[in-house]
């Protein structure tokens, strides 16, 4: 590598940290003003569609990393997005890489892979919960609810006895939510406990427990039974993921590998390719991602 080549990738990281300072100047300007107008009353709440794309990427990432029991701060995502384009982007310019087309590389997989790592973090530990739930939780409810034929009490003893440790700290705050006189019953702080976890499993035994006191149904003996569907529905969830995790792992092995290979090869024998030819690759390139696309979708399904 001689010096020319130093000089520009030096001068090229210049440019991008000062471009990247304007705009996050800009971004902070019309964020001021907005939250301006709004206050004055001379503008709503709604977003505008210039800044709806980044907002909506970091709730998120915000409910991921909430889901995780861990501080989040947008401030920290932007670095790490920042940190992980810079990265990608120095690469495609030691491929040669023209700088617009290096920031589009850079940007789409620095976006794309620091929302998978926390989407499939956040995956596991929801996952988790539900079966901490299912198989440790509600078997302890269920006793303590035949025998005293009260929820807050079942919620209580859920906190002091489950094992799980994410699910322990959060029965932790819905025994201070079941505590706090803001909710009129006990079947209201659970329905909002349960809305505010976000978890559809233990969603459905909130609901069902809210309407099944309403019409003095015997809540310990629905507990029973949605326990046993809903553990055999996550038994058969389970069962599809091990089926597809194979093949879906393959898919994005063979993407990865086969994608990565042109990327690197391309700077290096556009010169010797015809004008189809280029048109030919990008396409090839194109559907090869929008194939991955969809089976990140199907997969988003599976594990919902």
């Amino acid at each position: 590598m001689n010096i020319f080549t130093d000089a520009r990738m030096f001068g090229a990281l210049i440019t991008m940290a000062l471009a990247l300072w304007a705009i996050g100047r800009e971004v902070h300007r019309a964020e001021w003003r907005h939250r301006f107008h709004v206050v004055m009353g001379t503008r709503s709440e709604k977003t505008g569609p210039n800044l709806d794309f980044w907002r909506k990427y970091l709730r998120r990432i915000e409910t991921y990393q909430w889901l995780l029991d861990r501080p989040y701060n947008s401030k920290t995502t932007l670095m790490h997005v920042t940190g992980l384009f810079l990265l990608f982007f120095v690469a495609t310019l030691l491929l040669h890489y023209f700088v617009v087309v290096g920031i589009v590389i850079s940007g789409s997989l620095a976006l794309f892979l620091y929302e998978r790592f926390w989407a499939n973090r956040a995956r596991k530990r929801k996952e988790a919960l539900a079966g901490a739930w299912l198989y440790e939780a509600v078997p302890i409810a269920v006793h303590v609810m035949t025998a005293t034929q009260r929820l807050d009490q079942a919620i209580h003893r859920m906190q002091q006895m489950v094992h799980n440790p994410y699910l322990k700290q959060k029965l932790a705050r819905l025994t201070d939510i079941v505590d706090a006189p803001q909710f009129a019953t006990p079947e209201d702080a659970f329905l909002y406990w349960a809305n505010d976890m976000g978890i559809r499993d233990i969603e459905y035994f909130a609901l069902a427990t809210k309407e099944a006191k309403k019409y003095n149904v015997p809540i310990e003996r629905l507990w029973i039974d949605m326990a046993d569907l809903l553990g055999k529905d996550l038994e058969f969830k389970r069962g599809i993921r091990a089926q597809t995790s194979h093949h879906r792992t393959g898919g994005y092995t063979f993407y990865a590998m086969l994608a990565g290979s042109f990327l690197i090869a391309y700077p290096f024998v556009s010169k010797f390719i015809s004008e189809g030819t280029k048109i030919l690759f990008w396409a090839v390139l194109g559907i090869m991602t929008l194939g991955l696309y969809l089976i990140m979708r199907e997969s988003e399904r599976i594990d919902a």
